[in-house]
């Protein structure tokens, strides 16, 4: 009995011992999505991405196309970005982005219009030459091919200081919803 009291009282004795050594897990990098106000190699006026990022900085990134972006976003896809296969833009509330279920439970899905829109935040015309006939809206910057200083302050908030960095994560998500949001349209616009 003596043997295992000693025993116990050691063990008890090498318990703080043991936690002060140890080391905590060294963090890891993780996937987000990311989305820059850049052409990309997709004839669009944004590029969406997938970040490799650790703790806040960009190591790595590739492209992916608008319907891979939207596919893995929607949990339709597999994704390092979403391994839990939700649909980030529900849980972000980007509702022109979500897939929408009707009455019989048959899964609609919509083409994100708030992505055709991106091009408005760089540019006040349609940066190409369109067709006789066709109009193509103007667009948002206060500067002909680049956002205002101005504007540029409010796009910092997701991460942009210049229109060709890249947002990543969450930032992404809530961009997407503030674009889609007419007030904040008209504060980027006209400024308050």
């Amino acid at each position: 009995m003596k043997a295992l009291a000693r025993i116990a009282l050691f063990s008890v004795c090498l318990l703080p011992l043991k936690a002060a050594n140890t080391r905590p897990a060294p963090p890891f990098a993780t996937f987000q999505f990311g989305l820059s106000l850049s052409s990309g190699h997709n004839g669009q006026f944004f590029t969406c991405f997938l970040v490799k990022e650790f703790e806040g900085k960009v190591l790595h990134y590739d492209p992916l196309t608008r319907d891979q972006f939207l596919d893995q976003a929607r949990g339709k896809l597999p994704s390092k970005a979403n391994p839990e296969g939700i649909d980030l833009f529900e849980r972000f509330e980007v509702y022109p982005c979500t897939t929408v279920v009707d009455e019989e439970g048959r899964h609609w899905v919509n083409n994100c219009p708030v992505l055709d829109d991106l091009w408005k935040l760089r540019f006040w015309e349609y940066p190409l030459k369109t067709g006789q006939g066709q109009k193509t809206g103007k667009g948002w910057s206060e500067e002909p091919n680049n956002p205002s200083a101005r504007q540029l302050l409010l796009l910092s908030d997701y991460g942009f200081r210049y229109a060709t960095d890249i947002c990543f994560g969450e930032n992404v998500f809530r961009f997407l919803k503030d674009v889609g949001d007419p007030e904040w349209v008209d504060n980027y616009r006209k400024g308050y």
